[in-house]
């Protein structure tokens, strides 16, 4: 017997209707570091609209914990990446002025070394001579080292102005003083924090030169010293062929000489 139902019986069958299936709210997704900021927004009002009095009443506690936290999540993502575009922003804005204010800087810090170390290396000398006729020139060498001491702190602390400054910040110049009230007290404020954090400890005394050294290329140790030897002899050549010195290496190794930019 064929259990085929005849087309005529078809329409006396009752149909069946399909079950109705209830669909599960949709769990927000995590915050991720690539989406876009302008994805991010749209995130953010999405959420802000679903989680309104109106509509966040349909919602059940755990929908609505979730959602509340992958608003919050995507916030701080969004704040983050408007942090970054702003560092970025204000760094592009002053690197010319921080690369030649740093520049100066260094020079500055490393002379004021050298006439330290000339200055206690004279006294040492003296002092191993054991002459009563010494001892004035002693005591005004002496003097002379802590006035070095004390430059050298002064110049320190400009260094890991230039350095670390904050980065939010727009920068103020170090050696351009103008005459407005506010921006003097900013830059003198922002630099006492500078020298407090040196004498806490949070920013060592000496890392700022190191930094500043490694981003011009010199006095780094042993690979400064290779690429001076490198850049630093290229000499030219003329129509006889013997080389000549280059005299570019040595007028940017001036310690005075600044280009007149800061000069004002």
């Amino acid at each position: 017997m064929s259990s085929t139902i005849h087309p005529s019986r078809l329409p006396q069958i009752p149909s069946q209707k399909p079950k109705k299936r209830r669909q599960k709210p949709q769990k927000p997704q995590p915050a991720s570091t690539s989406l876009t900021r302008s994805q991010l927004r749209k995130k953010i009002r999405d959420l802000t609209r679903l989680l309104n009095p109106s509509s966040s009443s349909k919602l059940p506690a755990t929908t609505r914990s979730e959602h509340e936290r992958a608003l919050s999540a995507y916030k701080h993502e969004l704040s983050l990446q408007q942090t970054s575009t702003k560092a970025q922003t204000l760094e592009k804005r002053y690197h010319k002025v921080r690369f030649f204010e740093r520049r100066k800087a260094t020079r500055a810090l490393s002379r004021l070394n050298r006439e330290f170390a000339a200055v206690v290396g004279k006294t040492a000398g003296s002092s191993d001579d054991g002459n009563d006729d010494d001892s004035d020139d002693k005591e005004s060498k002496d003097k002379k080292a802590e006035e070095l001491q004390t430059k050298i702190h002064n110049a320190e602390v400009d260094l890991n102005y230039i350095m670390h400054y904050p980065s939010l910040e727009k920068y103020i110049s170090l050696y351009k003083s103008g005459d407005n009230k506010d921006t003097n007290q900013k830059r003198e404020r922002i630099r006492q924090d500078i020298e407090k954090r040196m004498e806490d400890g949070t920013l060592d005394r000496g890392d700022a030169l190191v930094e500043a050294n490694a981003a011009e290329g010199f006095g780094g140790g042993a690979d400064g010293k290779k690429n001076k030897k490198k850049h630093g002899n290229d000499g030219s050549k003329n129509k006889s062929g013997k080389s000549m010195p280059n005299n570019k290496n040595d007028e940017d190794d001036d310690e005075g000489s600044d280009g007149g930019f800061f000069e004002f």
